[in-house]
């Protein structure tokens, strides 16, 4: 084999295994990514269902207390 067609035989492997290597790297960042975003919109949503429960649980009582002062239902 010439310089030229061992040269050419070694591009054609490198060049695709290189690019597969980058390829991966952005596809476990962008999995990384998704993943953060994923766990913060999980936390928000969360953070939301607590507040709403909370004024459930104070709209529950002012009911109550309207229903015993007013109604006289205990």
């Amino acid at each position: 084999m010439t310089d030229q067609q061992i040269l050419t035989l070694c591009l054609s492997i490198a060049i695709p295994l290189a690019l597969l290597i980058f390829s991966n790297s952005r596809v476990t960042d962008a999995k990384e990514i998704l993943r953060a975003e994923t766990a913060l919109g999980f936390e928000r949503l969360s953070n939301k269902l607590d507040h709403l429960a909370g004024e459930v649980a104070t709209l529950k009582e002012l009911l109550e207390t309207h229903l015993s002062d007013h109604h006289g239902i205990k």
